[in-house]
């Protein structure tokens, strides 16, 4: 995802409308347990008051990724 995905233009553009938190699933093994992570990547869209919405696990291609955050946006709503 760090070299195919995330630096995808379109992706980042979709991102754009996102905020973006990174937690290092080793260092804080707290939040990890909390959301159930038990693989990475695992990529969460959640409301703001932190209740998951969708998730997208393992690598994605940027024009299948840029789907999945479109889902997770549409059931944010």
């Amino acid at each position: 995802m760090e070299t195919v995905t995330f630096p995808d233009a379109a992706v980042k553009e979709k991102l754009s409308q996102f905020v973006l938190v990174h937690i290092n699933t080793d260092e804080d093994k707290a939040t990890a347990g909390k959301y159930g992570v038990g693989g990475i990547p695992d990529i969460r869209v959640m409301k703001s008051d932190g209740t998951s919405v969708h998730q997208v696990l393992g690598f994605s291609e940027p024009g299948a990724f840029i789907q999945e955050l479109e889902t997770g946006l549409a059931k944010a709503k």
